[in-house]
């Protein structure tokens, strides 16, 4: 896969991400501090799944555009997914892979599609599936992602591929997402900021390979110079050796 594409994922990874951290900002920013205090009432009151967009569900307040910018984060995120195992891998995902990823794909973007809907018509609208396609949101991603953290080359692929599973909403759902109360404050940040940093991983992979194809043509050429040199040349060289 070309380096436009690596670094066309990696933009795609980091605009997903920061549409998240928007979002959770419009929930939490002016009502629950990122460090200090939370066990202040106002905070306590948005902590409530009341307000939750991913993925909305009765009953349901809306809070800002949290909504259609997770929504919209989602989608992206989906755009990103397709080419992903493609870049991180550098080769054609077998046909398992692409089941997982297609499985994955769609289940994101009916996610993100019910999300943004929600968001713009103010009251929740359910994805195509119902709970079918949230199950499958919440469940496949991880599969996904683990699968490719095994089949990728070089550290920063890895890396990216580590990330996505703990930015994913199974990993948040039972760790970081669960918080005094109801959900924890700024635990949607904290998915975008990791994928975000998975972003980064595929920008740093895209600008690395092509520097050591670089230095392998090179050991190739001198490699190649040293073995078509002429036997007279080598004997010469020899003789003129022993002479000295």
């Amino acid at each position: 896969m070309s380096r436009i594409s690596r670094v066309w994922v990696a933009t795609t990874l980091m605009a997903s991400g920061g549409l998240l951290y928007a979002a959770s900002w419009q929930r939490w920013a002016g009502a629950c501090p990122w460090r200090g205090n939370q066990e202040i009432q106002r905070c306590e009151t948005r902590m409530d799944h009341l307000y939750d967009f991913l993925p909305p569900q009765e009953p349901w307040t809306p809070v800002g555009p949290a909504a259609q910018l997770a929504g919209a984060s989602l989608l992206v995120l989906a755009i990103a997914l397709l080419p992903l195992p493609w870049a991180l891998t550098g080769r054609r995902p077998e046909l398992p892979s692409v089941v997982v990823l297609l499985a994955t794909v769609l289940s994101v973007t009916g996610v993100g599609l019910a999300a943004l809907r929600s968001g713009l018509e103010g009251a929740v609208v359910g994805p195509v599936g119902s709970s079918v396609t949230i199950w499958l949101w919440v469940l496949v991603p991880p599969l996904l992602f683990a699968g490719v953290a095994v089949s990728s080359r070089g550290w920063a692929s890895r890396v990216a591929a580590v990330l996505l599973i703990l930015a994913s909403p199974l990993v948040a759902f039972f760790t970081y997402a669960i918080g005094p109360w109801d959900a924890q404050p700024w635990w949607e940040a904290i998915s975008g900021l990791l994928t975000c940093g998975a972003g980064a991983c595929v920008l740093v992979e895209a600008i690395r390979r092509p520097t050591r194809r670089r230095d392998a043509a090179a050991e190739t050429a001198v490699v190649s110079r040293v073995q078509t040199r002429p036997w007279w040349a080598a004997r010469g060289h020899r003789t003129e050796s022993r002479h000295g």
